[in-house]
Order: structure tokens, then sequence, then C-alpha cells
């Protein structure tokens, strides 16, 4: 039995907490490093200045899903600092948690180079949804163990149904492009493109 009336069998069933500041730097270190290596792929036009115009037209494509990939992983790294910011600490799990979603979100340099190379590319639509799916459904996760272990400031019923239904909205969308790839891979494209934006103008300050 501990000083605090606690005896070990129990500490141990609730746990140990960890600090914040190591998750968080490595966290914020894989979204700097995956941000920066999303421009490697775009080259700057090659030959003479007359060849400029038609230069920057051929790269057109790259320098747009990396735009949208930018934008995308800070809409992501937003969401990730706004639950990491309510946290009192971080438990085993968590951190297990939090590293599935940072190798989701390392892996969107190279399905944004895919895509960027092959835009309207059914497989390469179905590869980025299919990354875009990946990070939602596993921050998601992160926000789900991070509650459920009691480590967070709680929300009230109507922000926990929120925070779910806007998880499995995102969810439900990347999904829908992933089919649309193979049936209409313009419109696949154009889904993947409104999504941070609708979701950046949909976003409440209470979310977490």
């Amino acid at each position: 039995m501990r000083v605090d009336g606690s005896s070990n069998e129990e500490r141990l069933n609730i746990g140990r907490n960890y600090r914040t500041d190591r998750t968080e730097g490595i966290s914020d270190g894989v979204f700097a490093v995956s941000l920066t290596l999303l421009i490697l792929d775009v080259r700057p036009p090659e030959g003479g200045a007359s060849q400029l115009v038609h230069g920057l037209v051929l790269i057109a494509p790259r320098l747009g899903t990396f735009a949208l990939s930018f934008a995308i992983v800070a809409y992501y790294w937003l969401v990730h600092h706004l639950i990491f910011a309510s946290l009192r600490g971080v438990k085993v799990a968590l951190i297990w948690a939090n590293m599935l979603f940072l190798f989701t979100i390392a892996v969107l340099p190279f399905s944004t180079a895919v895509l960027g190379r092959y835009s309207l590319s059914p497989v390469a639509l179905a590869i980025y949804g299919a990354n875009l799916a990946a990070c939602t459904s596993t921050l998601a996760g992160v926000w789900f163990v991070a509650d459920r272990s009691h480590i967070t400031e709680q929300p009230t019923a109507s922000q926990r149904r929120y925070i779910v239904r806007r998880f499995a909205l995102q969810l439900i969308v990347a999904l829908l492009g992933i089919a649309c790839a193979f049936l209409a891979p313009a419109l696949a494209l154009s889904i993947f493109v409104a999504l941070p934006i609708v979701f950046a103008l949909t976003y409440r300050r209470r979310y977490y």
C-alpha cells in the first residue's frame, strides 16, 4: 500500500502516465519531415526561358498535389496538436497508437508523388485515398485511446458525438474518393481537393 492509499495492483491497473513532450517532439519531427519531403518531387522546369511556360504547365499536376497534401498534412497536424494540448499525460497504448498514425503521415509524400505523376490514374487516386483513410482512422484511434484512458479533458456528450461524426465523415469521404477513382477519376480528385477546404470551413473551436 502506498502513501496515497492505492495498492500496487491498483496502480498497475490504472497504468502509468508519462510526460507528453517526447511524444509531441517526435510527432512534430515526423510532420516537419513529411511536409518538407512533399516538395522534393517537384523539379524546376528544364530548358531555356522560351520553354518556361510550357515547362510549368508540365509540372502543374505535381505542384497541385504538393499544395493539396501540404494543406492536408497541416490539417492533421492541427487536429493532432489540439488532441495533445488537452492531455494530462500519455500511456504506452497511446504512444503506440500515435506511432501508427505517424506512419501513415510518413507515407503521404510517397502517395503524393504517385498522384502527382499519374494524376487521373484510378490506381494512383486509390492509393492516395487509402492513405488519407488510414491517416483519419489512425488519428481517430489516437483520440479514442486518449479518451478511453481518461487522460484528456473529458468532452461533453454532445462534443463527443461531434468528434465521432467528424472522424466518421472524413473516413467516408476518403472511401468515397477511392470508389470514385475507378468510376470517375476527375470526381475523385475533386473530392480530395475539397476535403481540406470543407473541414477547415466547418471546424468548431471547441472541437477537441
